[in-house]
């Protein structure tokens, strides 16, 4: 489940957090003002320093908080036994599910601090970097078609992520999960021999 770590605090500091992953979703970490924050949680605009350090420090903080059960729960999937598109199809599974558990957490924790600016931890296991060990490992083995891993990599996390991004900007009717079948029945055309 993507959630954040239970941790002993406030209702404000909560309301503070909520309102902040909407707006950092809505219109993003950059453009979002303490001021918006503030008038979103319905508390004064000091009140977000009592319990964050600043803006960025409570992007950061939900980000995390979100993001490494996720990374946990994948490293696990990624390291089940089995064939490769097995544990691709259970990951393809529980990515669904996540979505519609929480479609704001999920979008802000697939589109928060990505790529080269990522604030992660050295070494923790990404999306990316747990779908491209099973890629390498299911091409090494003749499980999956002989081609280059890092763009088949990006081919099969598009195609797990596009659907849910079709849902958040009302192109296709969710919930997600239902249709996880389907979305790894293309992604099994695309990776067999």
């Amino acid at each position: 489940m993507i959630t954040r770590n239970e941790k002993p605090g406030s209702k404000t500091r909560d309301r503070i957090a909520d309102a902040s992953l909407r707006l950092f979703v809505s219109q993003g970490v950059a453009k979002t003002t303490t001021r918006d924050i503030a008038k979103e949680a319905g508390i004064a605009e000091g009140t977000i320093y009592r319990h964050f350090e600043s803006k960025e420090a409570l992007a950061a903080e939900i980000f995390m908080e979100t993001f490494m059960p996720l990374s946990r729960a994948l490293v696990l999937l990624e390291g089940d036994e089995g064939p490769v598109l097995d544990r691709i199809e259970r990951t393809v599974g529980h990515f669904c599910r996540l979505f519609d558990e929480d479609p704001t957490r999920w979008v802000y924790v697939m589109t928060y601090q990505t790529g080269r600016q990522s604030k992660l931890p050295p070494n923790t296991p990404t999306p990316y970097t747990l779908m491209l060990k099973m890629m390498k490992e299911g091409t090494a083995s003749g499980e999956l078609a002989e081609a280059d891993p890092d763009l088949h990599t990006q081919i099969v996390l598009g195609m797990i992520t596009q659907p849910a991004m079709g849902i958040v900007y009302d192109e296709l009717d969710g919930p997600l999960a239902p249709r996880a079948g389907e979305v790894m029945k293309a992604i099994r055309k695309a990776l067999l021999p």
